[in-house]
């Protein structure tokens, strides 16, 4: 046997050890697998059920969660001080407050949410819907003796007929809010939340016929609050798991009968033994195809490797599929790309490290161009007396000196401030008295790290967007919050047109401004981290208020500087 093998060609060695390889896992597959089959469909199964029940009570917690939000808003409402809601006005202003809070409810209905409603203790319902009171009272879910406890009470599903067109088109699940301090309306009145069930209900349902569960959900008393329509047949066998939702305590209980376990290892055993002779006929072909493929590339691959190593730079594989000798293929090909490659890269890496020498150098000339000609400028203003022209300059000179230092990006907070000391200074110049400018800076912070040019731009965006002709007021306002540095510019101007009271910049739109601002704000991001940043919100009287945060670093510079 040996020796026949040895003398057989490599396709032929290859086709029977990869039959054999391939009969011999089968043979214990037929074996093993009917009784392994049934524990690993059982907990695939459990843990699929499992998980679906996870998705069940999240989705279940949300829809409460969103109630309690609810019904707290109410009560935060009706305990602000000053505020008294009759249910029969008799004044003008007793019909605002009504009205005021009807609106107050009405605003917080959602496709979900479908009443939100006071009773009082005299049983008259201030709401956002209009109901029928007597039906509603005479409810047995409000009449029941925990609804009458004053406490926070959950009821179960029911319906919504008490509603005046049109009616709830599902059932309700409601949560009743007592009273007990002084507020806008008697004590001892009750907040109601109507949700709409209807989605709950049907995500119940989509469980039970998804995992072929029964489904049962019961409250903190053990009182039945829902239950599967179909009511199989139980059995100790079952698979029973719970879960216990986070605000009302209720308990979502669901039972996987035996019988649906089973169906699974039953259809594995019966196409086992077929998918078993069928695989071992597909083997003995696909080994001699294998076999044959995996000698050809090998071929395929030495041919080549001799052409690549006689200069042929050119030379690639074919690769189809993704096993070893594929991979070796995509690797040889990946070589010989990375080597063309190279070539290419010496070149052109070459002309571009030329071409930055020469804009590296380009930007050191500028700078100094541009600087020494204002110092040429401020010396013939100084000799010709003009004083005012002389101190523009070198307000301009420093402010450019600032703008053209690429050297380091960070620089300590009173330099910054300095440097827009000499942009304020510009602009006096300009506009003369027509604005005002103060600041008020905490002690002590002088020397936190601050992104190089971040105040000039926002200074450019009130004189150029909220002023007109310069006239108005700026406040600069500097200090500590615990480990951050707070940065607030306050002015008067013409203030932002914004849906939210308060935003941050976002890109530009093409034609339009603000770049200066979204780029300073990228800038503390980028160095500071994505929680940090601008705000823009609208003053109180008039204009806008531009905050900026950062933590507070003093000392060396931060190693992430750029």
């Amino acid at each position: 046997m040996n020796s026949l093998l040895m003398s057989s060609s490599i396709q032929r060695k290859m086709t029977i050890l990869i039959f054999m390889c391939t009969l011999i896992p089968l043979l214990a597959h037929s074996i093993l697998s009917y009784s392994k089959s049934a524990n690993i469909v059982n907990e695939q199964l459990q843990d699929y059920n499992h998980y679906a029940m996870k998705q069940l009570v999240a989705v279940t917690n949300m829809h409460l969660k969103e109630m309690d939000a609810l019904s707290r808003d109410i009560q935060g409402y009706l305990l602000a001080l000053g505020k008294k809601i009759s249910t029969n006005p008799k004044s003008y202003h007793e019909y605002l407050e009504l009205n005021s809070f009807i609106d107050f409810l009405s605003f917080h209905v959602s496709p979900i949410v479908e009443g939100l409603f006071v009773i009082t203790p005299k049983g008259d319902i201030l709401g956002s819907r209009k109901v029928n009171s007597a039906s509603l009272l005479e409810n047995d879910w409000w009449t029941s003796p925990k609804n009458q406890q004053q406490v926070w009470q959950w009821s179960g599903f029911h319906s919504g007929g008490y509603y005046s067109s049109p009616q709830p088109n599902g059932p309700l699940i409601s949560l009743v809010v007592p009273l007990h301090l002084q507020a806008a309306v008697p004590v001892g009145s009750r907040i109601l939340v109507d949700v709409n069930a209807k989605t709950m209900t049907s995500l119940f349902r989509s469980f039970e016929l998804d995992t072929k569960s029964y489904l049962e959900i019961r409250d903190m008393h053990g009182l039945l609050v829902y239950e599967s329509r179909d009511k199989p047949t139980f059995s100790d066998n079952d698979y029973v798991f719970s879960e216990t939702l986070e605000l009302n305590s209720w308990t979502i209980t669901a039972r996987l009968p035996q019988s649906e376990i089973n169906k699974s290892s039953g259809v594995i055993r019966n196409y086992g033994f077929l998918i078993g002779l069928f695989s071992l006929i597909v083997a003995l072909i696909m080994a001699r195809v294998l076999s044959g493929n995996f000698t050809g590339r090998i071929v395929s691959l030495h041919k080549s490797m001799l052409e690549f190593s006689r200069g042929k730079l050119d030379a690639t594989v074919v690769v189809k599929g993704k096993d070893e000798l594929s991979r070796l293929g995509a690797r040889f090909n990946f070589m010989t790309e990375q080597i063309r490659s190279l070539i290419v890269n010496i070149t052109r890496t070459e002309k571009l490290k030329n071409d930055a020498e020469l804009r590296a150098l380009h930007y050191q000339i500028n700078p100094h161009l541009i600087i020494n000609t204002l110092n040429a400028i401020q010396w013939r203003a100084r000799m010709a007396g003009r004083s005012d022209i002389d101190r523009m300059i070198y307000h301009l000179a420093a402010l450019l000196s600032e703008n053209l230092d690429i050297s380091h990006e960070l620089v300590p907070l009173e330099e910054e401030l300095e440097t827009i000391g000499h942009y304020i200074k510009i602009q006096y110049y300009r506009y003369g008295d027509s604005f005002t400018y103060t600041k008020d800076i905490e002690p002590g912070i002088e020397r936190a790290w601050i992104p190089r040019m971040t105040l000039q731009p926002l200074y450019e965006n009130i004189f150029y967007h909220a002023f007109d002709d310069g006239v108005g007021s700026i406040a600069l306002e500097v200090y500590r919050d615990r480990h951050q540095i707070v940065l607030s510019i306050y002015d008067d101007g013409k203030g932002i047109q914004s849906p939210s009271d308060v935003t941050r910049p976002s890109p530009p739109r093409k034609g339009r401004g603000g770049l200066g601002m979204y780029n300073v704000d990228q800038k503390i991001k980028l160095h500071f981290g994505e929680q940090y940043g601008i705000r823009i919100k609208p003053n109180d009287e008039r204009g806008t208020i531009i905050e900026i945060r950062w933590p507070y670093q003093e000392g060396e510079k931060p190693s992430d500087e750029n």
